[in-house]
């Protein structure tokens, strides 16, 4: 038998009666302890299988992982190759356009040419027009009657005007316009104009003199039947310039302009006595001339 010392004795004693407790202090059943099997323990055999299997878990995760990358890198790929593919014909569409937006361009350039060009010819064409017409006179007022002499009207108020006029100095004497329909409703319609060609220049320019200081003549004066109707002389003018003539008279009144006249197929503006008379060539021009040259009204705002 081993001898132990008292102290020890009393030691191995309280080792047996005291269970152990845990780190919170509560006794630990040892025969339940050493029952159950310790999970938290892992014996150095162990270990290995553990670590062989969670390196095998994420290869696994990996590779699933990669093999989805390189889907949605392969579906990149061929979204990027649609991409360029209409890119190209974006570009291709895009020069095409721009080579046709340079032709557009020329073309334009070339319909404003010939545009200009148009109104060029016209301008001259009218000009000529207006030159042939150098020797004729347009006289209104004069009621048209079936069977007529309009030479003889002519004469008539050549007469009364105090201008010798000998049937050669005229080359003829017509009516000019559509005919129209007289009738009860319309007796006040006006009636055609008489237009006069002198043979020469002198004798259109005494006549027109004579017409425009006596601006009293009426029909009546020079015996035609009808209403009493004021006769005017004027120089004749294209088309053009008669539709030119009419706004430019138009536009005097309206913007104050005193005079608007017409001579040697010119039409002339002037705003008072005194002032230079101005050409106007075409509606351009009295649009500029007229319209554009007046001041900008200032409206002034009352004090409050």
């Amino acid at each position: 038998m081993k001898w132990t010392c008292p102290t020890c004795q009393l030691m191995a004693t309280k080792n047996l009666t005291t269970p152990a407790r845990t780190p919170t202090g509560e006794p630990i059943n040892n025969a339940t302890s050493s029952n159950k099997p310790d999970h938290n323990t892992t014996s150095p055999q162990s270990l290995p299988s553990n670590k062989s299997c969670s390196d095998s878990e994420i290869l696994r995760s990996l590779s699933s992982e990669i093999k989805l990358l390189r889907g949605d890198v392969g579906d990149l790929k061929t979204h990027i190759n649609y991409l360029n593919e209409h890119l190209t014909q974006c570009y291709s569409r895009l020069e095409e356009y721009d080579t046709r937006i340079k032709t557009l361009e020329k073309r334009e350039e070339e319909i404003i040419t010939l545009n200009n060009t148009i109104v060029h010819l016209r301008e001259q064409l009218n000009t000529q027009a207006q030159f042939s017409l150098k020797n004729e006179l347009e006289i209104s007022g004069v009621d048209e009657h079936k069977n007529e002499n309009p030479l003889h009207i002519v004469q008539v108020m050549a007469f009364k005007i105090g201008v010798t006029i000998e049937e050669q100095d005229v080359d003829f004497v017509t009516r000019v316009g559509p005919r129209r329909q007289k009738t009860a409703a319309t007796a006040d319609t006006p009636t055609r104009n008489l237009a006069v060609r002198f043979v020469r220049r002198y004798k259109r320019d005494e006549f027109l003199k004579a017409a425009k200081t006596r601006r009293s003549l009426t029909s009546t004066d020079i015996e035609v039947a009808g209403p009493m109707r004021n006769i005017y002389v004027n120089e004749r003018l294209t088309p053009a310039n008669r539709q030119l003539f009419r706004a430019a008279r138009n536009a005097t009144k309206e913007y104050g302009y005193k005079y608007c006249w017409v001579r040697d197929g010119a039409i002339l503006i002037r705003k008072q006595e005194g002032n230079p008379a101005i050409h106007i060539q075409n509606m351009e021009d009295l649009e500029r001339r007229i319209v554009r040259a007046q001041p900008a009204s200032t409206d002034t705002v009352p004090a409050q």
